[in-house]
């Protein structure tokens, strides 16, 4: 039985322009995209969901 063709890895793409990556070594395009990615996160528009517990629930 014969393999079916492998296709070719897709290129990367910076989360912040979605221009290619050409580093394997970082995730965005340039520097300014890192930065955009840092001010993200530090601005709180990236968070992680939490699901509180009800306060209402008896404890021994």
């Amino acid at each position: 039985m014969t393999q079916p063709p492998q296709r070719p890895p897709r290129a990367r793409r910076c989360p912040i322009c979605y221009k290619p990556v050409a580093s394997s070594q970082s995730r965005f395009c340039s520097e300014r995209c890192s930065a955009v990615d840092l001010g993200r996160w530090l601005g709180g528009h990236y968070a992680i969901p939490v699901r509180e517990e009800d306060e209402t629930s008896e404890e021994p």
